[in-house]
């Protein structure tokens, strides 16, 4: 099943808008992946929970599947497009963004990005399939154009829970923690080493790096999915996991 599950999300990745197999029209692409089941079965990786005073977020999104995951990046959309019209607080749901620090010079990598640029010292260069849920108050997040599209309506204890139990586990992914650990941290550390995934590794090897490095890593479960599009261009996606 997981198998078909993933040739279907590659040739949709491929196939030209109106594809009958895919979707009637052309969606926005973070609602022709949840049509798709794009989340189904999908590590959640990325945990940075302490405890109810010190937490933050938790991410999920890479398929497993390398050649997958790069197909779909054609799909990826400019924050441009999503304005940030709901707050970054807790329990809402947004997509994360690839991004590069900006510079002031010749050389500042933000030249060429602009307007999409959403704040000087940092530009979004668009979201894909990655979604991270906010545990507090994480409206500095605004202004760089992470715009909330949904929010847990219950259950929000659950997603303490198992924040918590990877957040100890493996917390923070290595490629944001230093190699000693600081004073306060989402990072956590095992015998000298970062125990957190390796983001890149992971995009570069798939499922099978996750099953054989972190065995108790979660994996997201949807029973079932549906797209809600309201009127007056706000749009939302409800799952239930």
């Amino acid at each position: 099943a997981d198998s078909w599950h993933n040739a279907r999300l590659l040739r949709c990745a491929q196939a030209p808008a109106g594809d009958a197999f895919c979707f009637d029209t052309p969606p926005p692409p973070e609602f022709s992946i949840s049509k798709l089941n794009w989340w189904r079965n999908v590590a959640i990786y990325r945990n940075d929970y302490v405890n109810e005073t010190t937490r933050f977020v938790s991410q999920w999104g890479l398929v497993g599947r390398p050649a997958v995951n790069d197909a779909w990046t054609k799909w990826k959309t400019s924050n441009q497009t999503a304005p940030a019209l709901r707050s970054n607080t807790r329990g809402r749901v947004a997509f994360a963004m690839n991004a590069v620090v900006c510079q002031a010079g010749p050389e500042d990598p933000c030249r060429d990005l602009r307007p999409n640029c959403t704040a000087e010292d940092y530009c979004a260069l668009g979201f894909a399939t990655e979604i991270f849920v906010n545990f507090a108050n994480n409206s500095r997040l605004d202004p760089h154009g992470f715009a909330p599209f949904g929010e847990v309506e219950e259950g929000m204890d659950v997603v303490d829970d198992l924040a918590r139990t990877l957040g100890h586990r493996y917390g923070e992914v290595q490629e944001l923690c230093p190699p000693e650990p600081p004073a306060e941290t989402y990072c956590v550390y095992r015998d000298g080493q970062r125990a957190g995934v390796n983001a890149t590794k992971f995009q570069a090897e798939g499922n099978p790096y996750i099953r054989r490095d972190f065995r108790e890593m979660f994996r997201l479960r949807i029973r079932s999915s549906r797209v809600h599009v309201e009127h007056r261009g706000y749009e939302e996606t409800r799952a239930t996991l």
